[in-house]
């Protein structure tokens, strides 16, 4: 784990439970009951860190393409994604959401906090975006049928 990502790290120690953050060689994710974000860094060097976090693991069903679509609208100069980027990871079957920040970009436990609230939004408004696709691709092809 990167100097700067430790920092953080130690930041989140200050107002969340021990137990609720766990460190690798990566970085650290941080667990807050229904959505786990991974902080890590490219490596020594780097002047930057990310923040991930899967939106959904999708299974057997395939991707909406309502969805898709509305992902490219909503990175589209992250207007739709509070500055983060939706994405797809074929292999998984997986959506995620992926934020990058600046080395020093949190000065103190209030700014990670910060982040942390506006992220945690978006992840949930587009994991809310994603079942109503699903949703509403299973009822057209129900009416289909």
């Amino acid at each position: 784990m990167t100097e700067s990502i430790q920092r953080i790290a130690d930041l989140a120690g200050n107002f969340l439970p021990a137990e609720n953050i766990r460190s690798d060689e990566a970085g650290f994710t941080l667990d807050l009951g229904g959505s786990s974000l991974a902080f890590f860094s490219p490596g020594e060097g780097s002047y930057v860190g990310y923040c991930r976090a899967r939106v959904a693991d999708l299974g057997e069903k395939a991707l909406p393409a309502k969805f898709a679509t509305e992902a490219l609208e909503g990175n589209f100069f992250w207007r739709g994604t509070d500055g983060a980027v939706v994405s797809f990871e074929a292999d998984e079957n997986a959506v995620y959401l992926t934020d990058r920040f600046d080395d020093g970009a949190f000065e103190d436990e209030a700014d990670l906090s910060d982040f942390i609230d506006g992220f945690v939004r978006a992840l949930d408004d587009w994991r809310a975006r994603l079942d109503a696709c699903i949703e509403e691709e299973g009822a057209s092809a129900k009416e289909v049928l």
